[in-house]
């Protein structure tokens, strides 16, 4: 074999979860819940906790503001875990005096409409193909 050439596997993506492996065992973090110095931190052997406890709340959150912008989606997946913290606070401890009296915006004075054609209206026009149509689509 040449010297340039790249050695090449057959079970590539096998060959790198072995070596996954073999490295967090090396370095001492695989199964690391089975060590006895452990035993009382109840560490679990699996991620399935988070996954349907925390993770799966947080999809249905999202699911059900699916239709909001990105920035209230954030708001709200905040909101979800600040409320599931060890010690939130309540909602009426947070609100201040500030928030009581927000800042009054000036309402500005309305326009008259432009007395030209219309431009959108709810009327029918024959163009849009909303007249009842009389025999084989609309051809008598």
């Amino acid at each position: 074999m040449r010297s340039n050439q790249s050695w090449w596997y057959t079970h590539d993506r096998l060959r790198k979860a072995y070596r996954l492996l073999e490295r967090l065992s090396q370095a001492g973090t695989l199964f690391t819940y089975l060590e006895a110095e452990y035993a009382g931190l109840d560490i679990a052997s699996t991620t399935n906790r988070i996954e349907g406890g925390t993770n799966a709340q947080l999809r249905l959150l999202l699911r059900a503001h699916r239709g909001t912008s990105e920035e209230h989606q954030k708001r709200a997946i905040e909101w979800y875990l600040y409320l599931h913290s060890e010690q939130p606070r309540p909602p009426t401890k947070l609100i201040q005096d500030r928030h009581y009296g927000p800042a009054k915006t000036k309402a500005s004075a309305p326009t008259e409409r432009d007395p030209g054609p219309e431009l959108y209206s709810t009327g029918l026009s024959p163009e849009e193909g909303l007249w009842h149509r009389t025999g084989w689509a609309g051809r008598t």
